[in-house]
């Protein structure tokens, strides 16, 4: 699916695929969402419109199925700590003095 580049404050840029209704949206927090079942003629609404955040929390977020997509890590990146071991690291960090 090709994105296209998107003049908002809230959202760089826009895929859509016609054949699934998927639509996939790339904010400028740097999340990307995948929206399923988004009609052909809402895409086209998304593209005209001025206000595309304002859009998309009014005609698509919470209407259409949602959720995350997250990056798959590069070939031999080593595994993301677990949340645990995360906060761990994170109050050994914050017991270490300054200096």
């Amino acid at each position: 699916m090709q994105r296209e580049r998107l003049e908002s404050k809230a959202i760089v840029s826009a895929g859509y695929d016609e054949a699934t209704g998927v639509l996939t949206l790339e904010y400028r927090s740097g999340h990307v969402y995948r929206y399923e079942g988004v009609p052909a003629s809402l895409y086209a609404w998304l593209l005209r419109t001025k206000n595309k955040g304002g859009f998309v929390r009014r005609m698509i977020a919470g209407r259409y199925g949602e959720r995350p997509v997250v990056a798959e890590p590069p070939p031999g990146a080593p595994p993301a700590p677990s949340l645990e071991e995360a906060l761990l690291a994170s109050l050994a960090q914050l017991s270490k003095p300054a200096g």
